[in-house]
């Protein structure tokens, strides 16, 4: 395989990709980037078996020197790529043999690879019904929510995001247990309900993915999200900013087997006591006091007594005290709960404007949402003090 490729180019397509190679090393050559040429096309592909990115794209003109294939170690094929000092980047792998010379300039690289027909595939097939939804409410959907994620659970099933698919609304649900975030949008066309639950990680680049999409083409372009019993599958075309070229890009997941939580049922709907304040105010007063904040005591205390404030304090056994008044709206009987400060300001991070926080009880959950919007909606614990 011998092939001659502008390095910006290059680049682009291995970021796409390389965040999915396997740096636990399960086996050698998922660490790897499998590399096939083939017809003018260059197409690249990273997995770690549970998610699978690929890319592919046109060379230029006399870009295909020698059709065939090969896998090289992914975190130091980018590196290599990321500091060679010419635009212009040759890779020959020579026949019959397992290394790989790649040249740009007076630079030249020896690589270790192995064998293509050795990487494996998760092997999606064509998939059952697919989704289709724009860009822009698909991103929105993996923004209001992803935070809410659980990062390590023996519940795995919470380490990943539902999508719950109505006739005609894709809901986007994430927990740890602690905290709950719920984002509704419409779809044009109608489907049959369903329910599907995506790994962390395949979310992640998703929403990494789409972020690239937003820097060349309108939020109103529409995205097909396919799925079977197994997989998802996302395809998208990018447009390298600095070379014009598009890059056709697919990701494949495998979904989370198990039974997500009755997201509906965690939802309060009886809470009496109404807080209304600012976004940013709350957000400056949290990010105040939080410098007393420890991994080991987390807690805000938030005393809700009058019409006008809320005191807002941190009491640390070790480091020391700190007091604010949040101007408030507030409706209903002296209540003081505490909360953990990190996941409180997560949720108004995506929000805006006039905030609305409904309580009941020191130790029932808070539901929190922005005034005049609908389609958000946020549920946290209160800590046990």
């Amino acid at each position: 395989m011998k092939l001659s490729i502008n390095r910006d180019l290059l680049l682009k397509a291995i970021n796409l990709v390389v965040k999915a190679a396997d740096k636990r090393h399960r086996f050698a050559i998922l660490a790897n980037i499998k590399l096939v040429l083939e017809e003018g096309f260059l197409t690249l592909t990273a997995s770690d078996l549970e998610l699978e990115l690929t890319t592919r794209f046109a060379l230029p003109e006399g870009g295909c020197i020698q059709p065939g294939s090969t896998t090289l170690p992914a975190e130091m094929f980018f590196s290599i790529c990321k500091s060679l000092p010419e635009e212009t980047v040759v890779i020959d792998v020579p026949e019959n043999t397992t290394r790989c010379i790649i040249t740009s300039g007076t630079g030249r690289y020896t690589l270790s690879c192995l064998p293509a027909d050795d990487f494996p595939s998760i092997g999606t097939a064509a998939p059952l019904s697919v989704i289709k939804i724009s860009q822009g409410d698909l991103s929105s959907l993996i923004h209001h929510t992803r935070f809410a994620m659980a990062t390590q659970d023996v519940r795995y099933y919470l380490t990943g995001m539902l999508f719950d698919i109505g006739e005609n609304t894709l809901t986007a649900v994430a927990t740890d247990g602690h905290r709950l975030a719920v984002a509704h949008r419409l779809l044009d066309e109608t489907y049959t309900p369903n329910q599907v639950i995506i790994p962390g990680k395949a979310v992640a680049e998703l929403e990494r993915l789409l972020i690239e999409l937003a820097k060349t083409v309108d939020e109103s372009n529409i995205v097909e999200l396919g799925f079977d019993t197994e997989f998802l599958q996302v395809g998208l075309v990018l447009k390298d900013e600095d070379t014009g070229n598009e890059i056709a890009v697919k990701l494949s997941a495998r979904l989370i087997e198990g039974k997500f939580p009755d997201y509906r049922r965690v939802i309060p709907t009886n809470n009496d006591k109404i807080v209304s304040f600012n976004k940013d105010e709350a957000v400056d007063v949290l990010r105040r006091i939080s410098v007393l904040n420890t991994k080991e005591e987390p807690g805000v205390l938030m005393n809700f007594d009058t019409t006008d404030f809320c005191k807002v304090g941190v009491i640390n056994k070790t480091l020391g005290e700190a007091e604010e008044m949040l101007g408030v709206n507030y409706s209903g009987h002296a209540i003081e709960l505490t909360f953990n400060e990190a996941y409180l300001r997560a949720v108004l991070n995506v929000l805006e404007g006039e905030i609305r926080l409904e309580l009941n009880q020191p130790s029932s959950p808070a539901l929190i949402y922005q005034v005049g919007d609908d389609l958000h909606r946020y549920v946290i614990m209160p800590m046990r003090r």
